[in-house]
This record gives structure tokens, sequence and C-alpha cells, in this order.
């Protein structure tokens, strides 16, 4: 396959209009991605690295292998499964033979962060028209066939398409409501538990365990529950939109996302130091200890993320975290996505603390942290009830909170 070309765009802070920053060149077959500045880009005062890890401003041209080639801050702007799903159903082609180019100039003006893609410097900058909120129920069902490989009708497709730039594997989608842009998360088809509900649960639980977290609602929509999370990464300005700079842990850390056994939290700690604030160290540390009491096993480091403001890195609010559904008396031990402690990945507020130095915590206050997020997440029950989780889903839940009820 030919070597790509596309213009990275970038929206500076306070802007809504997007300027060409460089330049991308991609060979899918090598796996190798390039990238330049452009000359007048770096001449202004106010440029901004597009990658602040792997392009800062200024050096020469590097190139990248990680993650077949694409740039972590790029990647982190592309969507994930669902996204590509959208984008394969439009191009009438499988979701296989989507490429990372086609995932990056497909997407549209909702993708995460502050960069853009176009083929051309001079391509116009593309209009953000998510869905309304009165939309939902259309938007739902052109996911729901989506899923079940269906024809999609013209109108339904692209009120799906405007807001479906997203990562993750489950159906959702940018609307606009209020004087903000949320990410509405829509059942998925085989669903057994009411994942929006136990999701919006799961988050609020989080925020009282001292956890920041954005802005949630559930709306109850025709017999069915949406799980609204308002965006971080955009603000209302004018006729417009301001966006902040976004980047995954996995891009922070150049972790490739085939390379599993290197997610470690203690490293992401580590590199924190130079970049974060130490409470966005010690709330991390938190957010481990939640993860383990919850059973929330999908914590990779692409659902670990920095906003990025041109001047420091500050870990954004938490997202994505779900219990794992488990089956009763299979037994307690699980793992993490990323390594815990001395006893890697292994779930255990014990493994937890082996490594609390290095969070910036002494032994004695990672054992307080442990404690107050304890204290709380215990009654779990009581709070999934007070959010109408129902008794069916509270009793198959049971299992995935054994950290908590031990």
């Amino acid at each position: 396959m030919a070597e790509r070309q596309a213009t990275v765009f970038i929206y500076l802070p306070g802007e809504t209009i997007a300027v060409p920053a460089g330049r991308f060149y991609h060979d899918p077959d090598a796996g190798v991605g390039r990238f330049a500045y452009g000359r007048r880009y770096v001449e202004r005062p106010n440029a901004l690295a597009v990658d602040p890890v792997t392009l800062p401003l200024g050096p020469p041209p590097r190139e990248t292998t990680v993650n077949g080639g694409i740039y972590g801050a790029f990647r982190d702007s592309a969507p994930d499964h669902w996204g590509r799903l959208v984008i394969a159903m439009e191009m009438g082609a499988p979701p296989e033979a989507v490429s990372e180019m086609d995932c990056l100039l497909a997407a549209s003006a909702a993708r995460t962060g502050n960069l853009d893609f176009r083929v051309n410097p001079e391509d116009p900058e593309p209009g953000l028209h998510p869905p309304q909120f009165n939309d939902l129920v259309d938007v739902m069902e052109a996911a729901r066939r989506i899923e079940s490989d269906e024809r999609v009708e013209p109108h339904l497709f692209q009120l799906l398409r405007q807001g479906s730039s997203m990562g993750g594997a489950r159906p959702k989608c940018t609307v606009e409501w209020g004087d903000g842009l949320w990410i509405a998360k829509f059942p998925a088809k085989g669903d057994r538990l009411n994942i929006p509900r136990i999701e919006h649960a799961t988050m609020t639980l989080a925020g009282r365990c001292g956890i920041r977290i954005p802005e949630v609602r559930l709306i109850p929509m025709n017999g069915t529950d949406i799980f609204l999370v308002r965006r971080f990464d955009r603000e209302k300005r004018g006729g417009g939109w301001s966006r902040v700079g976004f980047l995954s842990a996995l891009s922070l850390m150049q972790w490739d996302e085939r390379d599993r056994p290197r997610w470690d939290y203690p490293a992401l700690a580590d590199i924190m130091r130079r970049h974060a604030r130490a409470e966005d160290i010690r709330e991390l540390f938190r957010r481990m200890v939640f993860n383990i009491l919850v059973r929330n096993t999908d914590d990779h480091p692409r659902n670990h993320g920095f906003l990025m403001d041109g001047r420091s890195l500050s870990l954004s609010p938490a997202y994505d975290i779900v219990p794992t559904p488990a089956r009763a008396g299979v037994g307690t031990d699980f793992h993490l996505a990323m390594s815990v402690g001395e006893a890697g990945r292994t779930a255990t507020v014990k493994n937890a603390l082996s490594r609390s130095a290095r969070f910036g915590l002494t032994h004695e206050a990672a054992v307080r942290e442990v404690e107050s997020i304890k204290d709380i997440a215990v009654r779990w029950r009581e709070h999934f009830e007070s959010c109408g989780v129902s008794s069916r889903d509270r009793d198959l839940l049971a299992p995935s909170f054994q950290r908590c009820d031990s």
C-alpha cells in the first residue's frame, strides 16, 4: 500500500478555528510514520506541540514505529472500535479494511482533543453539527442497525456519523445539549445487564470516593437508559467550540498497544512527576485502588488521560469505569490491565500498597487513602439502589465487589 499523507491541524488555546501545524506521512506496510512542522507554524508566538512527548517544537522530523507508525496524540484523536464500525459502514467496507489514515481523515469534528486531519492545508474547517438531544431516539436506532449489520437510512446514518468519532467499543455518539457537548452511551446488543445505569452508578460512586469525574446524567428514553458524560475537552465559545489537547497514558508513556507487559501504574506515576501535580499522582493511586475494589479490569492506559494546555499536563477527569462481571463461586483472584505493584497485575489492596512510595505516599498515608475509599465503596449496594440499579443487576454484580465486601 502506498504512503499516504495528511495535513495536521491544531486548535490553539481559546480558538475555534484550527490552523495547519505540519505534514504527516504514513507508510502502512512498513508501519512507519513521519511528521514535520511547517515553518510558518513554528514561527507563531502561540505555537504548541501537536504531541509534546514525541513531537516537541523545533527538532527535525522524527519517525515513529510505535503503534503502527501513528504518533500517540494522533492515535488518541482517532476513533476506536465503535467509530471504525461507523466509518466502515460509510465506506461500504469491512472494519478490518479501514486503515489508520482512513480513520484520521474520516473522523468528524467531534473527535477527541485539539487536533484535526485533512488531506490538504487549504481544506475547509469541518462543520461540527452533532445530533441534538431530541435526536437520540433516532441515533440509538441507527446504532442498533449498525451493530446488527443492517442497512441504515441515510438521514439516520448522518446523525450518528456526526458524533461517532470517539474511542471505545460500545455504541456512543456526541450530542449537543444545553451549553455543552455530551457523550451519549447506549445499551449494546447482547447486554445482560443495564450497563448505562451501572456505569452511572459506578462513576458517581467514584466521585463520592474523592475521584474527579465529569458531569454525568442518566436519561431514561423510550424504555431504555442513556448514560450522558459531559465532554471535558470542549468549551462553548461564541458561535463555536474551543478544544483542549488530550493525551492518553498510553501516549504519554510511549507504550505500544501490543506490549502489554510494560503497562504499569507505578511507572506512569514516575513519569507524571515530571509533568503533573503531586495531587494528580495521588489521585492516580486512588483510581487504581478504586478499580481493584469495583473490579474494573478495563483500566488499560487509553482509559487514563491527560489534558494539555500548552504549558503543563493535568490528569483528566476519570472516565470509562465499569465493573467487570464475574461469576459467583469461581474464585476471587483477578488482574487489572496494568501492573499494580510487586505482584504485577494482581488486583489486591496489598499489592497496591507495595509500591505506594512511587505515588509520593508513605505506607501510612496510602493505608489511609485505601481506608477512606473502602469506607464509601463498601456501601456500593445502597448507592447502586439509590441510582436505580435493579436488585437483579445488583445480585449479578455482587461477585465483582468481593474486594469491597471482604
